[in-house]
């Protein structure tokens, strides 16, 4: 996502909650590829974009090198202001479509892909990035639009617009945690009829792992943990949501944080990384808007952005402790 210059009303398709679906965000996004230029030519270059994959202790990672997500990597978590919101209806160019889901979101097409299907699922108020009350939406959601993978960016941890809440979606397989997590050594921390709450170790980062068939047990146990995960007094914990319906259940991924940002992202010269991890680095694949990154980018200082911003072994210990 980037900065867009105000336009004339955009088109709007209002939809409920029961006829959103996979085919209808295809839909839409074929509508973009045929009337939106910019969009069309940046899902274009993302075809050609340079990719290669690590590994680590047979844990696989992806690298993906994308200039067009620079103004994303680079964004900044305290600006408030809704003038400039590119997520804000009225900040919006005139080719953006999108589709109204109940009164509460706008399903948009992001022009500045990671996946060869990328969404914005933008609140239609300008309001913070929280996650507190909207899990609901998340899974109905990930419900109604299987096999997509949805995700949620914390304000301090990867959100591209942390002053607008919005989720986003893309294809589903694309992230290596999407595979990963069935055969991962896993710890079961607290159980309800219908879904189990568990650890998941041996994935070079910190990550908790909910699956359920029942919504009302799979929110029970996701607000145990929430209110589990340390936080700053007033501020959402910090954390990465993946999330996806398959085979009947939910299964969501969650990734607590420690930090916004590694230390690499702010030093100089050959030391510096431009990597600022959101969900889809937490899931497996570095989005890296510079070339020299790309190219530079070992498992060895994967691991230690892993370690850095994640909550380490013996937080993750305490956490399970209290749930």
């Amino acid at each position: 996502m980037g900065s867009a210059s105000p336009h004339s009303t955009q088109q709007i398709e209002m939809t409920s909650t029961s006829s959103i679906s996979a085919e209808r965000l295809t839909e839409l996004w074929q509508k973009q590829m045929a009337g939106w230029e910019l969009a069309r030519h940046n899902f274009e270059a993302l075809s050609e974009a340079r990719k290669r994959s690590i590994d680590a202790c047979g844990v696989s990672v992806g690298v993906q090198y994308n200039p067009g997500r620079l103004a994303s990597v680079s964004s900044k978590p305290q600006i408030q202001q809704s003038n400039h919101c590119f997520l804000c209806r009225e900040n919006r160019p005139q080719e953006q479509i999108g589709i109204d889901y109940t009164d509460e979101y706008t399903i948009l097409v992001n022009p500045y892909p990671i996946f060869d299907r990328h969404f914005t699922i933008a609140a239609t108020t300008h309001t913070p990035q929280l996650l507190d009350g909207r899990m609901t939406h998340l899974l109905d959601l990930a419900r109604c639009c299987a096999p997509y993978t949805f995700f949620y960016n914390g304000a301090r941890c990867g959100a591209s617009a942390p002053m607008h809440m919005h989720f986003q979606a893309g294809n589903p397989g694309y992230l290596p945690i999407e595979r990963q997590w069935r055969n991962a050594a896993k710890s079961e921390i607290a159980s309800l009829p219908h879904a189990g709450l568990y650890r998941i170790d041996g994935l070079l980062r910190a990550v908790f792992l909910l699956v359920a068939d029942s919504q009302t047990d799979a929110l029970l146990l996701w607000e145990r943990l929430y209110h589990a995960l340390p936080a700053i007094p007033g501020e959402e914990p910090m954390m990465n949501v993946v999330a996806r319906y398959e085979e009947g259940q939910w299964v969501i991924l969650i990734f607590p944080r420690r930090k916004h940002r590694p230390d690499c992202y702010s030093a100089t010269g050959e030391t510096q990384y431009l990597i600022s991890p959101g969900a889809v680095e937490m899931g497996g694949v570095f989005i890296t808007p510079r070339c020299e990154d790309y190219e530079k980018l070992t498992i060895e200082k994967v691991c230690e952005i892993y370690a850095e911003v994640s909550l380490s072994p013996e937080e993750i210990t305490l956490i399970c402790s209290q749930i």
